[in-house]
């Protein structure tokens, strides 16, 4: 069964409480499923975000949120069927058609991802969202000589902290670690007490063989806040591993420097 068939083509009609209108709505749900999104917990924000669109389906923000979550779950054949089904139901916007992008490049569909792409930023050239999607889709498309750049018109669009993590989290995943380094060391400056930025610092650190600072790093994220998943998976992963492990760890160092 698909996430959104329990949906119908009208908003279902909330039960009545006679002992007074419901405490929670669709900004509740919505709150919550950003939240759970932002730290990692992807099956509660897709549980979130069903709950906004069970009292509300013409809003956008619980479909963007919905396909989010599938495409960090690796799951982005099942995020296109979702953009299909929102843009029917709340037309396109840029961030739509960013992730529309993104999704099609997870799923190897390159050129598709390209003109959706092109298409956001037709719409969308002042979103730092759809540059950081063109940045993702040209790291996949192997253009990554031209990511750092857009990554720079992204953090131009909405500086601080959060764009500059997104931008190094966007190199990360793709192995551009010189350039994740400089975006993650600027975004902890402008928020050092971020526990998603310590986060993001560990998973380079490991990355790039250093698997002490990683450790460091995590165990930072987690003091800052104990129950982010994602630290924990991580810190969990440093602490299995084994001989050969820590071997590959020591030759990135040596192509990472000390």
């Amino acid at each position: 069964m698909s996430r959104f068939d329990h949906i119908g083509d009208a908003p279902p009609v909330a039960p009545v409480d006679q002992r007074g209108p419901a405490t929670r709505g669709c900004e509740d749900f919505l709150a919550d499923g950003d939240r759970h999104l932002r730290r990692g917990r992807f099956e509660a924000a897709l549980r979130a975000y069903g709950k906004a669109l069970e009292e509300d389906r013409t809003r956008t923000e619980p479909w963007l949120g919905q396909v989010r979550a599938l495409i960090e779950m690796a799951q982005p054949g099942e995020a296109l069927t979702w953009i299909e089904q929102a843009s029917r139901v709340v037309g396109e916007s840029p961030r739509l058609l960013a992730l529309w992008a993104i999704a099609a490049a997870r799923a190897g569909h390159l050129d598709d991802a390209i003109a959706w792409s092109d298409r956001a930023m037709r719409q969308g050239m002042d979103d730092a969202d759809v540059w950081l999607a063109r940045a993702e889709v040209l790291y996949l498309n192997r253009q990554a000589r031209l990511a750092p750049t857009v990554l720079d018109k992204a953090h131009e669009r909405a500086p601080g902290a959060e764009t500059a993590r997104r931008c190094g989290e966007v190199a990360l995943a793709a192995a551009d670690l010189p350039t994740a380094r400089g975006w993650l060391e600027r975004a902890v400056r402008a928020a050092p007490d971020d526990p998603l930025v310590a986060l993001r610092f560990g998973v380079y650190w490991h990355a790039a063989g250093f698997v002490e600072r990683a450790r460091t790093e995590l165990d930072r994220a987690l003091a800052l806040e104990p129950t982010l998943a994602p630290a924990r998976l991580a810190r969990d992963s440093l602490d299995n591993l084994n001989f050969f492990g820590r071997l590959r760890a020591r030759l990135r160092r040596t192509f990472h420097g000390t």
